[in-house]
């Protein structure tokens, strides 16, 4: 015989499972994060935000491009360890940084990743002052969640003057760019559709909302297309294709000319 639950008591398991609490106390593979979590960035410090609108949108491919097209630069991964799509982007690895965090190498760029299982964007500790003065932050959480998060992921999202957002070139990937410009304001926008050729489908072109056609008209809008190696291999040591840097490159003039 099935047992009846109240509604209050699922409510309650819910919050519990969402702050990653159980009848046996906190998730013991969760590393709780200690004091205050705001993060001190360094003076100089450049930041970038860029966030996914959905699973497996290309954000981590842009964050590193981003890096690569500038020539040198940090990414921070700050998803889940479980879900890093930058583990094996690194082609050396230098150990742990602190807080959970992993540090590797390929270049000049330095990729900081978490190595903690983290349920939610408020968990994820602050990283050090960077060492290289631009610093791509790949968030790695739904941006709903990043929105209200609290934590100096959440701040970060909110503060930006400008933040990248990714999508893939399909019906609901741009229904979700329509939701996440809503979200943050078309004005703090700069939309990244990722595996797009030069030429729209008719069915996604029609499924461009009414802020990612604003976006596309005033420039905002940047196109990388798609790479058949990384759609099978994902993020490896070797250096990203010609053209995906090429699209990183243009979305970092886009970037520069936004802090004038």
């Amino acid at each position: 015989m099935i047992g009846v639950v109240a509604v209050d008591e699922l409510t309650s398991a819910y919050k519990a499972v969402i702050n990653g609490e159980f009848r046996t106390g906190r998730h013991r593979s969760e590393k709780p994060v200690q004091g205050a979590v705001t993060w001190a960035r360094a003076d100089a410090e450049q930041v970038v935000a860029v966030v996914g609108c959905h699973g497996g949108a290309g954000a981590s491919t842009v964050a590193l491009g981003l890096a690569e097209a500038a020539g040198q630069g940090r990414v921070l991964e700050c998803c889940t360890a479980a879900a890093s799509g930058l583990a094996s982007a690194s082609s050396a690895e230098l150990g742990s940084a602190g807080d959970g965090w992993i540090r590797g190498s390929r270049g000049s760029v330095l990729i900081e990743r978490q190595g903690d299982r983290l349920v939610s964007p408020a968990g994820c500790p602050p990283p050090s002052s960077g060492e290289l003065l631009f610093t791509i932050v790949d968030c790695g959480w739904d941006l709903d969640l990043l929105a209200s998060a609290g934590g100096w992921l959440g701040d970060l999202v909110r503060s930006e003057s400008a933040v990248v957002v990714v999508a893939r070139p399909t019906v609901p990937g741009l229904r979700r760019l329509e939701a996440a410009a809503g979200l943050l304001g078309q004005g703090h926008v700069i939309a990244v559709v990722v595996g797009l050729e030069k030429r729209w489908p008719r069915q996604v072109e029609r499924a461009l909302g009414p802020h990612g056609r604003a976006l596309r008209a005033a420039g905002r809008l940047v196109c990388v297309p798609h790479d058949p190696g990384l759609a099978v291999n994902g993020l490896t040591p070797e250096p990203l294709p010609a053209s995906i840097v090429a699209g990183c490159s243009a979305l970092l003039t886009l970037l520069e000319g936004r802090r004038r």
